[in-house]
């Protein structure tokens, strides 16, 4: 007999948890528990009332990444794309940062669904699709079997979405747990009970976004890798690699028709060049680092922040259990056992050493909060917050004494990759400041070589090859200590993706996952917490403002909550 919980009270304690940090990020986000909700029919509702579509807005980004646009492949830089083409399964709400099974800021694809937990640790999730969501170009209407064909890309050994071992896991490893009940609804039989699902059910450009088995069937995949076709407000219409995607609004779209008629997406990879096409009209919005804040405020243009929206984190490679083959136990961070004496004074040695206030005043212009731990516990006033959680200081007499009795008086030599990431541009000047900090104050010797995270630094953390290496990699987003202490980054072993892995991650996020009672969770979460702040375990920097500046054609950018990357294309108003 199943033991079926109510979605009122078992969402309700785990959202408040799930995405509270989110809510931090956005001045008008109100954190709240998600209300219970009444099931509504499974037709489409009624778009928000706008005007049509109209005129044209020209963005910049700094690259689309490796511009293939298959659901199974995204990372942040294809996120933009992937967003405005395609919708999500579950709904979010930005206002309440909760999953309403109906209504909210963000409706999903799904318009019931609900999830019974079974006594062999397992769950039934059972869905209801919209009628009447179209695919785009005419490919038919959203069924069953879409999101089944869906589900089965990330079975395939080319799937290098950071989630792909979470949706096979969903689904227990064999697609046939996936049955259709009828054209709109399906049951998913799961071996797990992981309320994650819900927060990647929910995402459209990194989740799960349902795609037109028709259209992929008669095209293949390499032509839907370059135009995608999908239910979002936006249709792909041109793509010139490398310089410009071109989206068409989507008229009395089931959920928001855009405000703007036309968007063109042109990758300008230089920060002045950016600037420059913004003062000159030639782009309407673009993404800027916080030190052209004040000239551009000075010109006339408005800036529209997000607060809190990226996390800065300097990571130590080779953090993975030391049963791994490619593991190094003479590292100086690493040791034989990574929480040994000496590896643990080492990091708190690289973490003394680093001036983050000078880092927020110079580098970051004051759009920043120092940050306590990585991924991602936010600052004071969430529920898992602990008082006796600080800012590691600057200590730089603290650092070198710390290093010395780790047995490396003179310092030692290292490698450190110098990333570039689009929607961080103060990524590099971050890493080249903290490997000078480095040098003056503990006699380190750093090799830099600048890179790229995707598919350079990225694939060393699939093989868990990244030993001797160290990077700063500023997240695109922040949400929670769950999603990314135990679903990605930080842990726990059996990730596809990670920057660190341990036992003790792996023992405290096992039951943080089954459990349901948000009182509960709190101890582990602050468990959690503490094994990364008393080891050192990474050297967390600050937690960022995205800012985005326009020209006067924008009226409005509701800057989505936690998110540093283009999204809410829908939502931007022309005046």
């Amino acid at each position: 007999m199943r033991k079926s919980f109510p979605l009122g009270v078992v969402f309700a304690l785990i959202v408040s948890l799930v995405l509270f940090a989110c809510a931090r990020a956005a001045p008008t986000a109100t954190p709240t528990r998600a209300p219970a909700v009444t099931p509504t029919p499974t037709t489409v509702p009624t778009p928000t009332t706008r005007p049509g579509p109209r005129g044209t807005l020209n963005v910049s980004v700094a690259n689309l990444g490796n511009e293939v646009w298959l659901v199974r492949m995204p990372t942040s830089d294809e996120a933009p794309i992937m967003d405005a083409v395609f919708d999500a399964l579950i709904g979010f709400d930005t206002k309440t940062q909760a999953f309403p099974q109906t209504g909210g800021s963000h409706p999903g694809l799904a318009a019931k669904w609900s999830v019974e937990l079974t006594p062999d640790g397992g769950s039934l999730w059972k869905m209801t699709l919209r009628k009447g969501v179209q695919f785009h170009q005419g490919w038919g209407e959203l069924t069953a079997e879409d999101v089944k064909f869906t589900v089965n890309e990330f079975f395939k050994p080319q799937s290098v979405h950071p989630y792909t071992f979470g949706y096979v896991a969903w689904v227990g490893k064999d697609i046939n747990n996936f049955k259709i009940v009828d054209n709109y609804s399906f049951e998913v039989k799961s071996n797990e009970q992981n309320f994650l699902q819900v927060r990647r059910l929910s995402m459209a450009g990194l989740g799960l976004s349902p795609i037109s088995k028709k259209y992929q069937e008669a095209v293949g995949e390499d032509a839907v890798g370059k135009r995608p076709v999908g239910t979002g407000s936006f249709e792909l219409v041109d793509h010139k690699r490398n310089q410009k995607v071109s989206l068409k609004a989507v008229n009395n779209h089931w959920r928001q028709t855009p405000d703007v008629a036309e968007v063109n997406i042109t990758v300008v990879p230089e920060i002045a060049t950016n600037i420059a096409m913004l003062r000159t009209g030639q782009v309407d919005l673009t993404s800027i680092p916080a030190k052209y804040k004040k000239e551009l405020e000075a010109a006339g243009l408005n800036i529209f922040r997000g607060e809190m929206a990226k996390a800065f984190n300097m990571f130590f490679g080779g953090m993975f259990l030391p049963t791994r083959e490619k593991y190094n136990p003479a590292s100086p961070w690493t040791g034989k056992e990574p929480t040994g004496e000496s590896p643990t004074l080492v990091r708190k040695a690289l973490n003394l050493a680093i001036d983050r206030q000078a880092i927020m005043d110079k580098i970051l212009f004051n759009e920043a909060v120092p940050k306590v731990i990585s991924f991602n516990f936010q600052k004071p006033g969430v529920y898992w917050w602990k008082n006796d959680w600080k800012p590691y200081p600057y200590d730089a007499k603290g650092a070198k004494e710390a290093i010395t009795k780790a047995g490396y008086p003179n310092g030692f030599d290292t490698q450190m990759y110098l990333i570039s990431l689009a929607w961080a541009p103060e990524n590099v000047d971050m890493s080249e400041a903290i490997a000078s900090m480095w040098e003056q104050n503990l006699g380190l010797k750093v090799k830099r070589q600048p890179t790229e995270y995707r598919p350079t630094v990225r694939q060393k953390l699939v093989e868990r090859s990244s030993a001797d290496w160290t990077y700063l990699y500023t997240n695109a987003s922040i949400s929670d200590p769950v999603n990314y202490g135990c679903g990605c980054c930080i842990g726990p072993s059996w990730a596809t993706i990670l920057h660190t892995e341990h036992p003790k991650v792996d023992e405290i996020c096992g039951p943080l996952l089954k459990e349901f009672d948000l009182q509960k969770q709190v101890p582990l979460i602050q468990a959690l917490g503490d094994f990364l702040y008393q080891n050192y375990w990474t050297a967390p920097i600050a937690s960022g403002n995205v800012l985005w500046a326009a020209g006067p054609k924008v009226k409005d950018y509701p800057v989505f909550p936690g998110a540093s990357t283009l999204k809410n294309l829908e939502l931007i108003t022309l005046k």
